[in-house]
């Protein structure tokens, strides 16, 4: 049971880009807060009489709007490595969801005191708007949540099976033939298998004479990208990972995670979100 709960906590989780499809979610959510607001009016607000009890009520959906789209969208530009697409999980969206659920809940407190009469200075009107707040957004959280999932999952898994087929059905390019050096280290490129960051060095995966080996160089993975330029089947697929496509065997994917097989390697190499589309060309989708 731990861990089967370590597993789903750990599991890939789409993460909502600061673009015009995760500000639709984030205004798709504080409109359906806004209208369980308004028609279950909590807090005994039946009672009370406002001209303007209405737009009073849909501001806790607006609250609940800004704070979200705070914690996510310009969380990603101020921490990037933090809130990354290739590394969210389950467990880091149950994270922040709460994060949410608190901060809105000390606004909607606020917008109580000054809006509605009854609402007092007090640790139980605190805690009441809190558990509200929690009642009223974990709906709407779970249900947007739930199909943001499902259809990144989809087309994920959609993906992965185009490619698997196109795999060894459709020739690649053809890499340069001319020996790369890095740093000092030379090898053909047929054997390489992918390389991989380690801050200003990058491991040099690679096959000679039907072993695997590594090879460990001081040089950043950006200035390897530019030297290997000539070399069309050498792809970036992820901020740490280059890959030599003409190896790939196999592709699994699913709502955030997308990763590939090398032939001959064991190890599973991550494709995220940002340079999936410069696979497209060796891995075509119908």
């Amino acid at each position: 049971m731990r861990k089967a709960i370590q597993q789903y906590l750990h599991r890939g989780f789409p993460l909502l880009r600061n673009d015009h499809q995760g500000w639709k979610y984030i205004a798709c959510l504080g409109i359906l807060i806004a209208i369980l607001m308004n028609s279950q009016q909590p807090f005994g607000l039946y009672a009370w009489k406002h001209p303007y009890k209405w737009l009073v009520l849909s501001g806790f959906g607006l609250i609940y709007t800004i704070v979200t789209g705070f914690y996510y969208l310009f969380f990603q530009v101020l921490f990037p490595r933090l809130l990354h697409a290739s590394a969210w999980t389950v467990g880091k969206e149950i994270l922040i969801s709460l994060m949410i659920f608190v901060s809105a809940g000390v606004v909607n407190w606020g917008l109580a005191l000054a809006t509605i009469p009854w609402s007092t200075l007090s640790l139980i009107t605190f805690a009441r708007v809190q558990s509200e707040t929690f009642v009223f957004g974990f709906l709407p959280v779970v249900l947007l949540a739930s199909l943001l999932e499902v259809r990144y999952l989809r087309r994920r898994n959609l993906f992965a099976t185009n490619a698997n087929e196109s795999i060894g059905h459709k020739p690649v390019p053809a890499i340069a033939l001319l020996p790369i050096r890095l740093n000092g280290f030379q090898f053909e490129a047929h054997e390489l298998l992918y390389i991989a960051s380690d801050q200003n060095y990058v491991f040099i995966h690679y096959t000679r004479n039907g072993k695997n080996d590594r090879k460990h160089c001081r040089i950043t993975l950006k200035a390897v990208e530019a030297m290997l330029k000539q070399h069309p089947a050498i792809v970036r697929c992820h901020r740490s990972f280059i890959i030599n496509t003409s190896k790939v065997i196999k592709s699994h994917g699913n709502s955030e995670n997308l990763t590939v097989a090398l032939k001959g390697c064991n190890d599973k190499i991550p494709v995220s979100r940002n340079y999936f589309h410069r696979l497209k060309g060796f891995l075509p989708m119908k």
